[in-house]
């Protein structure tokens, strides 16, 4: 995210981190107990992950981690106006970038072409970073890695979930659960 943030700064674009909670938290880094760990874990993360973009703490609560899907690694993309051009329920860079390029061509393009913009939703996927995961792990600790083996025996031993009728539609889509 950072190149990408980086190639898009001369533009009308501010991309932002939000720090909600600690994802894989371990005996190095447990579960956040106070603003003044969140902000000593999140002043880790910059340093450790080379973030050079705005950090923002959410509070303690988790306010905007509630408003903003509970997901622990959403993007959003959200033009003038609070006009939602993008969600996304996991951080893939290419996806956002090519959502991006869609919603500056509508901001500089609306007017003029009198553009009218809809909504899609689809499912996506992307290949994860081992090494990175591993990484972070072993950062917050072996509880951390340890937790994160039961749930991938867990996933890999749940049974898939049947396909449903969409709602309104006809034909089958996979509903993605928790353990996915």
């Amino acid at each position: 995210m950072e190149d990408l943030a980086a190639r898009y700064a001369n533009r009308a674009v501010r991309s932002i981190f939000i720090y909600t909670r600690e994802a894989h938290p371990g005996e190095n880094l447990p579960p956040l107990s106070s603003m003044e760990d969140k902000r000593d874990h999140a002043g880790q993360f910059r340093a450790e992950a080379n973030i050079n973009r705005q950090i923002l703490l959410d509070d303690m609560a988790g306010t905007a981690h509630h408003a903003y899907g509970l997901l622990p690694n959403m993007t959003w993309i959200v033009g003038r106006g609070g006009f939602i051009h993008y969600k996304a329920s996991w951080t893939a860079v290419e996806d956002i970038e090519e959502a991006l390029g869609n919603a500056l061509t509508y901001q500089e393009n609306r007017v003029a072409k009198q553009l009218v913009p809809f909504f899609s939703e689809r499912a996506a996927s992307y290949e994860r970073d081992q090494e990175r995961l591993r990484v972070g792990l072993i950062r917050a600790g072996q509880q951390a890695v340890d937790d994160m083996a039961r749930a991938m025996k867990n996933n890999k031993t749940a049974k898939p979930k049947s396909p449903e009728i969409a709602p309104g539609g006809t034909g089958n889509y996979y509903q993605p659960g928790e353990d996915d």
